[in-house]
């Protein structure tokens, strides 16, 4: 089939997807230019840098700032409002802690900045204990913290899902991935509060050389902070997010703090210990699940995961081998009495007449045929309706699709196209809730749709993010893809 992007068009894409490391916008406001020196991955930089800071943790008077250097020290942040960038100073109270990247010895910084306004935009920089500025010659990046609880101003956010692969149009040689460096521009560029990410940040699995640095290059190697990937929107978008079944080591709770949100909500952010569930092995797994509201929304992040090579005796019930991970989750997490279960039901109790959006990575509803719809979660889809929640976003299955409403059913996404291979849709038939959804075969080299959508001609039109506006009760979803473009946009009224 003839790709309607041309080779040219690639090209400028990639040019596109790397020249937009070397612009940062301060806040949501003018783009700013900078003189390459330094640091050869991120030009300006101090070559000390190897991971540009990023943010995480977000909430109306704190951040978490990280990043990571060649050198150990005590990290600090100096920040401030705009006009006064350096008017606080908060000092990391211990050495930056050593991780290994590829066969690198680097050192993880993270420090907490406190003191913040709600709907306030600020700007920092990072430093070495010695007082070193990081960021060198780059533009002093900004931010702005959530809107308060009761907040009736309108904001964007936008949801990510399935993300940190190498792997571009079906090769995996370790070159850049180009259509998640697209996606991760267009994200730097929409204008969103803060991102969601649905689980799998990394693939295949979960470790500090797949996150990666500013520097190294491979097969598996920085497909996160990669100088294309996450460094442009890092720096000024803080990621919220939840765990994936390929995140279940400590190290995704390392890299992505979000202790206060946790905390705030009675949540989890740490490492549980679970015994044997149908013949599992007893593990230790990162668990996360938290809720915050920002803007009259309440936002739940979920935690449907469990380890691919855990299953035990489970079988996957009818739907086989694939949903065998789905029937761990299931008993470890979404039964009467299980920590989390009782969690949600008396969070969504506390919280009446609000709109509620829920995010996790299983996905309820999926045409795909080899991440199919999680019927262990019938139970939980329940009590999430009886409880007010309006909306739901997926990951897992690694396409676009969008479920209607109905009875005993939550209109909900699966929103996988954030970067790691894509995959067909409706291989084993569209289901009738499947209004719009569409995939890429690699094998086939060609797209599949469901619903009311047109077949994709190109592996880029399924790569995308979800970029959704709340003002007042009106939410609007607007999928876009790898190259800006717009699609299946829905405008939905919410709980008053």
């Amino acid at each position: 089939m003839t790709r309607r992007v041309s080779s040219e068009h690639r090209r400028l894409s990639l040019r596109h997807a790397r020249s937009a490391v070397f612009a940062l916008v301060l806040g949501a406001g003018t783009a700013l230019s900078f003189t390459p020196a330094a640091h050869a991955d991120l030009p300006g930089a101090d070559a000390q840098l190897t991971r540009a800071p990023y943010l995480s943790d977000s909430t109306t008077t704190s951040v978490q700032v990280s990043w990571a250097t060649t050198t150990q020290s005590r990290g600090s942040v100096r920040y401030g409002p705009l006009g006064n960038c350096a008017a606080n100073t908060a000092t990391s109270s211990t050495l930056g802690s050593p991780i290994t990247v590829g066969s690198t010895r680097e050192y993880a910084n993270s420090v907490t900045v406190t003191g913040l306004t709600a709907s306030t935009t600020y700007c920092y920089r990072v430093y070495t204990a010695s007082g070193t500025d990081l960021l060198g010659t780059l533009p002093t990046p900004g931010f702005t913290t959530p809107d308060p609880a009761d907040s009736t101003t309108s904001f964007t956010f936008d949801v990510l899902g399935d993300t940190g692969e190498t792997t571009n149009s079906g090769v995996d040689d370790g070159s850049l991935n180009v259509n998640q460096a697209n996606v991760m521009s267009q994200i730097a560029a929409s204008g969103a509060r803060f991102v969601v990410q649905t689980g799998d940040n990394t693939h295949p699995g979960t470790s500090q050389t797949q996150y990666g640095d500013l520097d190294q290059t491979g097969v598996d190697i920085s497909s996160w902070f990669g100088p294309s990937y996450w460094t442009q929107p890092g720096m000024r978008i803080p990621l919220l997010g939840t765990v994936g079944n390929h995140s279940m080591t400590s190290t995704y709770l390392q890299v992505w703090k979000q202790s206060a949100l946790a905390a705030a909500s009675g949540g989890v952010w740490a490492s549980v210990d679970y015994p044997s569930y149908l013949g599992s092995n007893p593990i230790s797994y990162p668990t996360t699940y938290y809720a915050f509201t920002t803007g009259g929304v309440r936002f739940y992040l979920l935690d449907t995961a469990w380890g691919n090579s855990n299953t035990g005796a489970a079988t996957g019930g009818s739907c086989g081998s694939h949903c065998a991970i789905y029937e761990q989750d299931a008993h470890a997490h979404w039964q009467d009495g299980s920590a989390e279960y009782e969690w949600l039901k008396a969070d969504l109790t506390a919280h009446p007449g609000v709109p509620k959006f829920a995010f996790f990575h299983f996905p309820l509803r999926s045409d795909s045929a080899s991440e199919p719809s999680d019927t262990f979660l019938t139970g939980v889809e329940q009590t999430l309706l009886d409880g007010g929640v309006d909306l739901v976003f997926n990951g897992h299955s690694h396409l676009y699709q969008r479920n209607t409403a109905g009875a005993g059913r939550i209109a909900s996404y699966v929103t996988g196209g954030g970067g790691a291979d894509v995959h067909s849709v409706g291989e084993n038939g569209c289901s009738a809730t499947d209004a719009y959804g569409i995939g890429w075969s690699y094998g086939r080299n060609r797209g599949s749709a469901c619903g009311a959508a047109s077949v994709p001609t190109d592996d880029a039109q399924v790569y995308h993010f979800l970029k959704v506006t709340v003002n007042g009760t009106s939410v609007t979803v607007a999928p876009t893809n790898s190259l800006g473009q717009t699609f299946d946009v829905q405008t939905y009224t919410v709980t008053p």
